[in-house]
């Protein structure tokens, strides 16, 4: 009896240095936080988090320490530390995401959103990512994109199941949804729950001059920027239908028809998936826009314009004795912006698009988001033209913590009957 004592107390002593020795943040009793992180030689340590900015106060053993203030509600919180003016992840904490080109730490409080986002112990899909072949640059024949099946989909082999493509905004890529989003985890939560039917998730890389996210270009070139002008073009929207969508019905047992497919997106993901949508009335009876790029400075006239800068581009190069040399530099730009087309005729499109009787039309932003007065010049055409239409405005501004709200309120709304 002595004996397993001592060995259940060796066992608790060894338990309890391991959580000392953890960098996750504690999460008390009362809701606050607690924050540790040990720099004995730093001079200054600030908390960066989606929460806000704090000073952290500085230990006699070299370990700064912060406590919030208020207690957290139950949500995914990324941090890292700002040590003497530079940031940093801690290295002893395991849970690690990617924002762009910011690599962070992160927690989640448990509670109606965190649940959400947590793996729990329900029956898990499975995500894989996909090469497909790709035309629309000529310097990038290959393409990854990510793919969540459901719970059961390699066991029912004779059941098909409905769509979503899910994309990214500005600065993304196809792990983005994955990480930041927790789409494998909310789709999981949900399905189990019965809050949504089991489905398909497709997330493209929706960068032009991307063929993956950082760390997995078969070219070696993929680097992670916060801005993509070339992707606001028209090559990526119209790649959705000529080669995104083929490849994912050849090889997944989907639905592939228009009642069973979705389309929504972030930001500039909403702006694709708008014009995806409105090019192409016939594909998806469900649309969604979170916090979307609604109106593009490609209006008509500025698309006329870049038409014709184009071609005067191209038929000096043809002339020129550099044609060569420069082709080389600007590689398939220059033929790319013949794709603008795709935001040409706006209101010829939205009628078709309204004609076909979408299910769902859904949009979705913060109050505060620098996007919504676009987005409400959006809406007033659409309420001018009598579509139907929902809509939701939510507190903050343009965040993750909005477009995993958005998905979760979207989800339930999708393929129900």
């Amino acid at each position: 009896m002595r004996t397993r004592k001592r060995f259940l107390l060796m066992v608790a002593t060894l338990l309890g240095s391991f959580v000392a020795l953890s960098a996750q943040p504690a999460i008390q009793s009362n809701g606050t936080v607690v924050f540790h992180y040990k720099a004995p030689q730093a001079k200054s340590v600030v908390l960066e988090a989606s929460f806000g900015k704090e000073d952290m106060q500085r230990g006699e053993d070299g370990t700064w320490s912060y406590t919030t203030e208020k207690p957290l509600q139950s949500e995914m919180y990324t941090y890292c530390y700002v040590v003497d003016g530079v940031p940093q992840t801690d290295a002893k904490d395991a849970n690690v995401v990617r924002d762009i080109k910011d690599t962070l730490n992160y927690f989640i409080v448990d509670g109606n959103l965190g649940a959400y986002y947590k793996r729990q112990n329900v029956p898990h899909g499975t995500v894989t990512q996909e090469w497909y072949p790709s035309s629309y640059s000529k310097s990038i024949p290959w393409r990854r994109l990510s793919v969540y099946l459901p719970a059961g989909y390699e066991k029912n082999e004779g059941k098909s199941y409905p769509v979503l493509y899910l994309l990214h905004g500005t600065g993304g890529d196809e792990l983005s949804w994955l990480e930041m989003g927790r789409l494998a985890q909310i789709m999981d939560n949900m399905i189990a729950r019965g809050k949504c039917v089991p489905m398909i998730v497709v997330m493209p890389n929706g960068i032009v001059e991307q063929d993956a996210a950082p760390g997995y270009s078969r070219l070696g070139t993929s680097v992670a920027k916060g801005f993509n002008l070339a992707s606001w073009f028209g090559q990526t929207e119209k790649a959705m239908p000529l080669e995104v969508m083929p490849f994912i019905e050849k090889n997944y047992r989907t639905i592939a028809n228009k009642k069973h497919r979705a389309i929504a997106g972030l930001s500039m993901g909403g702006m694709h998936a708008m014009a995806i949508s409105m090019n192409n009335p016939d594909l998806f009876d469900y649309v969604g826009l979170f916090s979307p790029q609604t109106d593009n400075f490609l209006t008509d006239d500025k698309i006329e314009f870049v038409q014709k800068t184009t071609k005067k581009i191209k038929d000096r190069l043809s002339k020129s004795k550099l044609a060569a040399k420069i082709k080389d530099v600007v590689g398939d730009r220059i033929d790319n912006l013949s794709d603008v087309d795709i935001y040409q005729d706006v209101d010829e499109k939205l009628q078709a698009q309204f004609a076909a009787s979408p299910r769902l039309y859904y949009m979705a932003i913060g109050e505060k988001d620098p996007l919504r007065l676009l987005l409400d010049k959006y809406r007033r055409k659409l309420r001018a033209a009598n579509y139907e239409y929902y809509y939701q405005e939510s507190e903050g501004g343009h965040t993750w913590e909005n477009w995993r709200c958005y998905l979760l309120d979207f989800l339930p709304r999708i393929f129900a009957d």
